[in-house]
């Protein structure tokens, strides 16, 4: 698969808005309550568990990162299209984070992989103790910002054809990993591919 191969959603904003925002944790997922917008400044867990929560990163499944890679590579992803996952080439890097679109409320619990030019984000199925598909990302074109507020260990990814979502990494390391990482491989994927308006860019996502 190249890296300008791929077919397009709409593109939106994953916070904008002037009210209070109030994050609540239920099961896995985190929901922002509000009555009209969401501002990013107010993207903050109140919660002294949660925040106790991101301070050390889970270890999904009580598996590494290097295993959890292994199983990416070796075990059928649910709801995977297209090519093969080893055509992505090598794994940057992983890790479990909590993720929020334009078109969500919730911050879910997603993993998220960096490969050289794409950043595949799956859903944990933890009944099963495995992936589900939800879209795969060309970083041709994509932009990076980090939030700098309240809100702890958290970024903006975005781009002219792909919706807006805010990651939220579990702490300082982690963020810190992806920021790195992701900044290098966007100026990569850019030199490599630059964006132009004939690129048609595929992104699927199950609800």
């Amino acid at each position: 698969m190249g890296c300008c191969s791929l077919s397009a959603r709409q593109a939106g904003s994953a916070g904008i808005g002037q009210d209070e925002v109030e994050l609540l944790k239920t099961g896995r997922t985190r929901i922002w309550s509000n009555s009209e917008g969401q501002s990013e400044a107010s993207l903050h867990p109140k919660d002294p568990a949660i925040l106790a929560e991101t301070e050390d990163t889970e270890a999904l499944w009580g598996r590494t990162r290097e295993e959890l890679a292994n199983l990416l590579i070796t075990q059928p992803i649910s709801g995977w299209e297209g090519t093969n996952i080893h055509s992505l080439g090598e794994i940057i890097w992983s890790s479990l984070v909590f993720l929020r679109s334009y078109c969500m409320e919730e911050m879910r619990e997603s993993y998220i992989v960096l490969f050289s030019f794409h950043l595949l984000i799956l859903s944990v199925d933890r009944t099963k103790e495995a992936f589900v598909y939800e879209g795969l990302l060309p970083l041709a074109g994509m932009r990076l910002r980090e939030i700098v507020s309240a809100i702890s260990h958290t970024f903006e990814i975005s781009g002219s054809m792909i919706e807006s979502r805010l990651i939220c990494c579990q702490n300082s390391a982690d963020y810190d990993m992806w920021v790195q990482h992701l900044r290098h491989q966007i100026q990569m994927a850019n030199a490599r591919c630059p964006v132009s308006p004939n690129n048609i860019i595929s992104f699927l996502v199950s609800q």
